[in-house]
């Protein structure tokens, strides 16, 4: 089971970070305390916690977070929470100086609601209005939409502190007048030139099309001329699948450029020098004039790929985010694009087996560059206690693409590295998917964690849970993988270390390796754990390691010959398609109009 203590760390961890669930805890839990207080006639004790609440807000809302926009959602956000400690205030207090202050105090506390309501309403407009939120990174100025105002949150926490706090303590109403002008001049004066700035935006993009941000990248865009396109979407969670290809697109040497859809995909995508624009909406896309590119690389399967699809002056490959025997290696949507890039010949028969009528000219064998790094060190018997990675993937986004083994035999698996005699070290690293679509996983994940956690605290042994990095600097410190389905399998191959593989189907293992070439030179392991101890027995030298010489061939067939799983290969394969680009779009790029482009299928532009 789940300890009770790791159930309420994930529970937490949806409400933010650490000073995230504090700021939530004092602002919430000091106002519900003093409606208590309130209900209970305790004067001192519910003016007391209004003001523990109001200087809560310091912390809860300096910066966006899930608890903050949990709280708008239920519509208790900053304006309710004040206008619900501006009735504790009137309801308890009985220190009001006279009727006129506790008159005043309901006016101007109105009022500062209705100030409230207004940058609420602004937000709201950014959040769901025209003006769609813009990053970019290494782009002169660093254009930029917010997708909400500036918080201001001290200017709001002064206004109210000056609103509230005169007439509760007794001042006269002149005095709670003054001040909560005061308080609501501030306010005002911070929040107006915010929402004039989206005012003179939406004007701009009326008249134009272009925000004035928008612009700025389209003036960065005409004068850097891109050649190669980078395109992505997905949750952040996917930010892997564009962060694996950063260090071969930086060797370049032409000029790149990075388009995300998505905002928090954006923000975890790692640091790099090539200029990146997060763009959302599909409308300011394509108002982008992207005529100086030559090719458009797409590292995942997306709908809104469609909108870089569409440009005839650009030819378009699929560069996916690693090789695995994943259905979703050979997805339909792969007909769309001009190229296919796979890393060895493992890559094409799986499209060839698929039956998706995909021609044979649309491969390209480019090699893995993101190996080129992968060591073949260390070996068995290296280390005196060899280091054995874990890495699972997730479930699918469906039953069919479950090749998970951590809901069937992760605990299994984990509880025998970890009883493994003589012992190994084991490093757990799941995908960072996982327990998005079945919350089960989550659960097993904490429960594997509280195992790992346990034996390295009782054998002194380094056992360790990763949940960031790249995976292939476990890789190196590694002896030996267990891992499912995915390309995982194949870019660890390229150390040509000792590997099992999770059989997640009803097959036997003899037709799960003909079925997931990948598998073909590693243990597999059952549903019912099989294979596991025959696995260990290896890793320990126990017992001879039989696959040594088939994965070299294996690793050559997943990921194309050593000399192409470098960084200068990949260079020779993105010049090669830009010369391509040249002869064959020529004609959209000279204005030619279509009927006058003549059909040809010429072997020539295809070589």
């Amino acid at each position: 089971m789940v300890s009770p203590a790791r159930a309420a760390q994930a529970a937490f961890s949806r409400l933010g970070r650490t000073q995230e669930v504090r700021g939530f805890a004092v602002t919430v839990g000091a106002l519900v305390l003093a409606l208590v207080c309130a209900a209970l006639g305790l004067e001192i004790g519910a003016l007391a916690l209004i003001v523990v609440s109001v200087a809560g807000e310091l912390l809860f809302e300096r910066k966006t977070s899930p608890a903050s926009t949990l709280l708008n959602q239920a519509s208790f956000g900053i304006p309710m929470r004040f206008a619900l400690r501006l009735v504790v205030g009137l309801v308890a207090s009985e220190r009001f100086d006279s009727v006129g202050s506790a008159r005043v105090l309901a006016a101007v506390g109105a009022l500062h609601v209705l100030v409230l309501c207004a940058r609420s309403l602004h937000e709201e407009y950014l959040l769901v209005g025209p003006l769609k939120p813009m990053r970019t990174r290494n782009i002169p100025g660093a254009p930029r939409i917010h997708d909400s105002p500036p918080p201001r949150i001290v200017e709001v926490v002064t206004s109210q502190v000056l609103v509230l706090l005169p007439a509760l303590v007794g001042a006269p109403w002149w005095l709670v007048l003054v001040l909560a002008a005061i308080g609501i001049g501030l306010l005002v004066r911070v929040s107006v030139p915010d929402i004039l700035a989206s005012w003179r935006m939406r004007q701009q993009k009326r008249a134009t099309g272009f925000t004035g941000p928008l612009r700025q990248v389209q003036d960065f865009l005409d004068e850097y001329r891109p050649e190669v396109i980078v395109h992505l979407s997905g949750p952040d969670t996917a930010a892997y699948q564009i962060n694996t290809w950063l260090e071969a697109l930086e060797s370049l040497d032409r000029r790149v450029f990075i388009i995300v859809r998505d905002p928090p995909l954006f923000g975890r995508m790692a640091s790099t020098s090539i200029p990146a624009l997060d763009l959302r909406d599909p409308g300011e896309l394509l108002m982008l004039d992207f005529s100086s590119a030559r090719i458009g690389l797409f590292p995942s399967n997306t709908g809104n790929n469609l909108h870089l699809l569409r440009l005839p002056t650009m030819m378009s490959a699929f560069i996916g985010h690693g090789d695995s025997d994943k259905s979703a290696s050979n997805n339909p949507f792969s007909r769309a694009y001009d190229e296919l890039w796979v890393a060895g010949v493992a890559g094409a028969d799986r499209y060839r087996r698929s039956g998706l009528g995909i021609h044979e000219d649309q491969y390209r064998f480019v090699g893995r560059p993101q190996v080129h790094a992968i060591a073949r060190e260390p070996r068995l018997g290296d280390d005196e206690v060899p280091t054995v990675l874990y890495a699972p993937t997730w479930e699918g986004v469906n039953l069919d693409q479950e090749y998970s083994s951590v809901s069937a035999v992760g605990v299994r698996v984990v509880e025998a590295l970890l009883a493994a005699d003589p012992p190994v070290r084991l490093v757990f690293k799941s995908h960072p998917f996982t327990g998005q679509r079945d919350a089960k996983y989550r659960f097993v994940l904490a429960r594997i964690a509280g195992l790992i956690d346990d034996a390295a605290a009782r054998t002194g042994i380094d056992h360790r849970v990763v949940k960031g990095g790249s995976i292939n600097e476990w890789f190196n410190r590694a002896t030996a993988l267990v891992t499912d389905i995915s390309s995982v399998v194949s870019d660890f191959l390229a150390s040509e270390k000792p590997y099992a593989v999770f059989n997640h189907t009803d097959l036997d293992d003899d037709s799960f390796r003909a079925e997931f070439p990948s598998t073909g030179a590693g243990t597999t392991i059952g549903r019912d754990g099989r294979g596991i101890g025959e696995f260990i027995a290896v890793v320990t030298r126990a017992a001879p390691d039989l696959h040594a010489e088939s994965r070299s061939t294996l690793a050559t067939y997943l990921l194309g010959p050593p000399e192409h799983r470098s960084l200068e290969s990949f260079q020779a394969a993105i010049n090669a398609m830009i010369a391509r680009s040249e002869i064959d779009r020529a004609a959209y790029r000279d204005g030619t109009p279509s009927s006058e482009i003549p059909v040809t299928d010429a072997p020539d532009l295809l070589s």
